[in-house]
């Protein structure tokens, strides 16, 4: 489920305006005369403002709001009254902050799914860190904190999402014999992870003699050269959408979620459960990595090199992923822009996750390098593209 879907959802939205009222009746006393700072947006932030409207009409006198409070400073738009969470240093006499991010596993994992950063609960963190104490901030989607244990619409939520789990385990047990096939098939043989982010042609045309794996959107680099990657992963529907032409022409791993014309695929795709186990054993599930948005972003590079480990290849390359997090995050999930020259390393828990990945690898005999400049990848062996060497790449791109 969509994380809009999610918040458009009726018992969701009821439920969310109740637990708003709640809080802001409960805390007005303690918010005095200061004005609100609202860390949050989108649909979240249309529904504390119909509850604010609402409580003015029955003449309860909730204070302004001064601004929204963002914790990515790449977001931060003084124009537009959204400023960054450092301005908050030192103002919680004047400032009482709404938090209305994610709160319950449910909705961190919905909001994880669809690319929504940080939770309620680092925004917490982050509000402390700047002299913040509880008096001074409310967690509005906090259900114990309204009065409310739940709501429907969560429930629902959470059904939706075991409902799709399902659905592609399906799908993934529909090609179960042809996914098999695929097993230890590579072992002595070494291939590439592409990424788009920092790719450059000149090295790609190099790099798609070898045996390679790429997805989604590296799609848009197939306009500019005839080579092909010998696998494609496919993990979002929207990259299908204007590029099907090339992906139909490619060896697939389609997520079981999405939609496509199995006729006019050369070989009939592969499907993966991105909400299951993964394929392989030892390794922290697909739908772990999606649970939290530290590591959800990883998640397609996560697969990559979980179908790499898979089909048993003995040294992985991973190429073109520097500006995969265009920020530094520091623990409490608050992204400040990196030092003049210098690459975004990646969040804690997605280092946490390769580092899993590092060690499984090494227990198998499987080396993995690192050809990027971001040391979100570095523990990992740096390999720089001029120091490998491609002179026996026996494998030809495909037009």
């Amino acid at each position: 489920m969509d994380h809009s879907e999610y918040l458009a959802e009726s018992m969701v939205a009821g439920g969310k305006m109740s637990a708003y009222k709640n809080h802001l009746i409960k805390n007005i006393e303690v918010i005095g005369q200061r004005k609100l700072a609202v860390i949050g947006g989108g649909a979240e932030l249309e529904l504390l403002n119909k509850t604010i409207d609402a409580l003015r009409k029955k003449n309860v006198r909730v204070p302004e709001t001064a601004f929204r409070i963002c914790l990515r400073e790449s977001e931060a738009d003084p124009e537009k009254d959204i400023r960054f969470v450092d301005e908050l240093k030192g103002k919680a006499s004047a400032f009482y902050a709404l938090i209305l991010l994610p709160y319950t596993p449910v909705e961190t994992t919905i909001a994880a799914m669809s690319g929504v950063v940080g939770t309620s609960q680092e925004a917490a963190q982050a509000l402390k860190a700047l002299g913040y104490t509880d008096r001074d901030f409310c967690e509005m989607n906090d259900p114990e904190g309204s009065g409310l244990k739940g709501t429907l619409g969560a429930s629902k939520a959470n059904g939706a999402i075991n409902s799709e789990a399902k659905k592609c385990a399906g799908m993934e047990s529909s090609t179960a014999a042809q996914l098999t096939q695929y097993k230890g098939k590579m072992g002595g043989q070494r291939c590439f992870i592409l990424g788009k982010y920092s790719a450059k042609l000149d090295e790609l045309n190099t790099i798609l003699n070898e045996r390679c794996i790429a997805c989604n959107d590296f799609c848009d680099f197939f306009a500019k050269t005839p080579q092909r990657p010998s696998y494609f992963l496919l993990t979002d529907a929207d990259s299908y959408l204007g590029n099907g032409k090339y992906i139909e022409g490619m060896e697939c791993f389609i997520n079981g979620n999405i939609k496509v014309f199995e006729d006019k695929f050369k070989k009939k795709p592969t499907y993966i459960n991105h909400l299951g186990n993964g394929l392989v054993e030892g390794l922290p599930s697909f739908r772990s990595v999606l649970d939290q948005w530290e590591t959800a972003r990883l998640l397609t590079v996560y697969e990559m090199i979980q179908t790499a480990l898979y089909m048993g290849f003995s040294e992985i390359y991973i190429y073109g992923f520097d500006g995969l997090f265009t920020l530094e995050y520091d623990g409490s999930g608050t992204g400040r822009f990196p030092a003049e020259g210098k690459v975004p390393g990646f969040p804690a828990k997605a280092r946490e996750l390769l580092e899993k990945v590092k060690a499984y690898a090494e227990s198998h005999n499987v080396r993995i390098f690192n050809m990027c400049d971001t040391d979100g990848l570095s523990m990992f062996e740096h390999a720089a593209f001029a120091d490998v060497d491609f002179t026996s790449s026996s494998i030809f791109g495909r037009i």
